[in-house]
């Protein structure tokens, strides 16, 4: 059984750092717009399969990568699904803002839909520089390739820091076996 939230603890690298990448990798792991929209494109029947949502403590490293003071954020767990097969194993980590009104947020109530059809939407977004890290056929997020009886392999992801006006929230996301980037 899978504990949520599921460790992403990796050597994540700078994109001025990585190397060895092909092409396809690149275009997927770079892709500086909505990776939602990426598939949408790419499949008949796109859809969000919602794992865990709870609130949670950041760790040290989250809270410096969203330069906040918050100690706790709602996280979010999804696995990213393109014609019923899962491509993308997400998280999202929404800090707890006491000044804002949570009904206010839409990204606290997502329910089953993707974070990436909501944030894109609002020409006010802003990103960080995307991280890449490898994730190998030992690590923890293993456990899950294996629930969702998919081959084990070393699998590549990516993270980076958005701001909605002033509202900072971390996304990482997993390409998982048989997703487009490894064709």
């Amino acid at each position: 059984m899978t504990t949520f939230p599921i460790s992403l603890s990796a050597n994540w690298q700078h994109t001025s750092q990585v190397s060895g990448l092909t092409a396809t990798e690149r275009d997927w792991l770079f892709e500086p717009h909505s990776l939602t929209a990426k598939l949408k494109s790419r499949s008949q029947n796109f859809s969000v399969k919602v794992l865990s949502e709870q609130t949670f403590d950041l760790s040290v490293e989250q809270q410096k990568l969203l330069s906040c003071t918050a100690v706790s954020a709602l996280n979010r767990e999804v696995i990213l699904l393109c014609d019923d097969k899962p491509m993308v194993y997400a998280q999202s980590w929404l800090p707890d803002n006491k000044r804002q009104d949570k009904s206010h947020n839409p990204l606290l109530n997502m329910g089953n839909r993707p974070l990436g059809d909501v944030i894109f939407q609002d020409s006010q977004l802003v990103r960080t520089d995307i991280e890449i890290a490898c994730f190998n056929s030992e690590h923890s997020l293993q456990q899950l390739v294996s629930q969702l009886n998919l081959s084990k392999q070393n699998l590549l992801g990516r993270r980076s820091v958005f701001s909605l006006r002033e509202y900072k929230f971390l996304v990482c996301e997993v390409f998982l076996p048989g997703a487009y980037l490894y064709s």
